[in-house]
């Protein structure tokens, strides 16, 4: 018995150690909201080195665009800030035009790429987690480009006030990418603010 609760400790004692590690490594980033919109209610902390930029969408009403800029997308990446492969896209509720139910029913499935529909993202998957009491719904798809494959996520949820949505690039099945790493850290920094 005491054999058994020796092991329950050490293990308890890991998973609290790990966690803490994730945590202290994104205390130094620097948090990022948008103040000057409190509907956009959400802030989470920024990877040192990446570029970001952010306005409202011209001609949509209520629509925030960030564009989040690593120094590499992939590991084979050689000029550093040569590709996007990080945005998120905000809409204010009773502003935006946003359709929450056509979203899942687009991004539910394969996605057309091509006016003939030769090109598509194929859909992988979805499934739902939280971060820190956020419900995210993430939807997976597949890209064949004549670069390589590359994985497409998109991340989306909600406040009472306002619709979120990352979508990220990053190539399918590349082991050791420091930018999809911090991009999961990144998500895992998510907070409402109100």
């Amino acid at each position: 018995m005491q054999r058994r609760a020796k092991i329950i400790l050490i293990i308890s004692l890991s998973v609290l150690l790990i966690l803490s590690a994730c945590n202290n490594k994104t205390s130094e980033w620097k948090r990022f909201s948008i103040d000057q919109e409190p509907a956009l209610n959400i802030e989470f902390r920024l990877p040192p080195g990446w570029l970001l930029d952010y306005a409202p969408t011209r001609d949509k009403p209520g629509q925030w665009d960030v564009t989040l800029v690593p120094p590499k997308c992939s590991t084979t990446q050689a000029i550093d800030f040569q590709k996007n492969c990080v945005t998120l896209i905000a809409h204010i509720k009773g502003v935006s035009s946003f359709s929450k139910d056509a979203f899942f029913d687009i991004t539910g499935s394969d996605i057309p790429l091509s006016q003939d529909g030769e090109k598509s993202a194929l859909f992988l998957g979805h499934d739902t987690f939280r971060v820190n009491r956020i419900k995210v719904d993430r939807f997976n798809h597949l890209i064949k480009t004549a670069q390589g494959e590359v994985n497409m996520s998109t991340y989306f949820f909600e406040t009472d006030s306002a619709y979120f949505t990352f979508i990220t690039n990053f190539p399918y099945n590349q082991a050791n990418n420091e930018a999809a790493d911090n991009f999961d850290l990144l998500l895992k920094s998510l907070k409402k603010t109100q």
